[in-house]
C-alpha cells in the first residue's frame, strides 16, 4: 500500500509560516544539495493532496516558474518535479478546475477525507505527497493519514505563527542530513 509523505518547510521553533502566512523567513542561500533532495522528493512521489486555497496560489506559481526564462536551473528544476504530480485538490465544495493533472476531492467531513484517501492509497503507484498548505497537513496530521514526516528545518525562530502539529505526536527517527545553508532535513514516521 502507498504511504503519505508529509514535506513541510518549518522554523527551528516548528512554525511553517508566521502568523499572517509569512514566508519571508525561508533560507535564500543557494544550496544545490538541499535543491537535488528537494527534487529528488517530488520525483519519488506520484500524486499530491494540497487544499484548495493552497492549490489556487502554489500551482499557478510553480507553473510560472517552469514557464519563466530568468528563473535558475535550480528552480526550474523543482518546478518541473512539482508540476509532474498528479494533485488530488481537496475542497469541501464542487470548484472548477483550470489546471492539467489535477482532481478535484470533495469532502465535506473527516469521514469523507479518510474513506478518499483510503481508497487513492490502495491504487498503484509511488507514495502520495502532501507538498504545502498548512491547514491540509494540519488536518491530515489530526486524523494520523500521515504515514512519514520530512521536515526541512530553517536556522531562524519566529517566535510565533501557525504550526504543523496542534496536539501531541511522538515520532521515531528515521535519518536525518545538514545541508551547507545550515538546514537540515529530518524523517520521523509516527511510533
Amino acid at each position: 500500500m502507498r504511504k503519505i509523505l508529509l514535506n513541510m518547510t518549518t522554523t527551528l521553533d516548528g512554525f511553517f509560516c508566521g502568523v499572517n502566512g509569512e514566508l519571508d523567513w525561508m533560507s535564500q542561500t543557494p544550496d544545490q544539495e538541499l535543491n537535488d533532495d528537494t527534487v529528488a522528493f517530488f520525483q519519488g512521489v506520484d500524486d499530491g493532496f494540497i487544499g484548495y486555497p493552497t492549490a489556487s496560489g502554489m500551482i499557478p506559481y510553480w507553473l510560472g516558474v517552469a514557464q519563466n526564462p530568468s528563473a535558475s536551473k535550480e528552480e526550474r528544476a523543482i518546478a518541473r518535479a512539482v508540476n509532474s504530480l498528479h494533485v488530488f485538490i481537496l475542497s469541501n465544495r464542487e470548484e472548477k478546475l483550470a489546471w492539467e493533472n489535477t482532481e478535484l476531492l470533495v469532502v465535506k467531513s473527516d469521514d469523507d477525507l479518510v474513506e478518499a484517501v483510503k481508497k487513492i492509497k490502495q491504487q498503484p503507484g509511488r507514495d502520495l505527497g502532501i507538498p504545502g498548505g498548512i491547514r491540509t497537513a494540519q488536518t491530515f496530521v489530526r486524523l494520523g493519514l500521515i504515514d512519514e514526516y520530512v521536515f526541512v528545518v530553517h536556522p531562524v525562530a519566529i517566535g510565533k505563527g501557525q504550526r504543523v502539529f496542534t496536539s501531541r505526536v511522538n515520532l521515531e527517527l528515521v535519518s536525518g542530513k545538514t545541508y551547507p545553508s545550515g538546514v537540515m532535513r529530518v524523517h520521523y514516521r509516527p511510533r
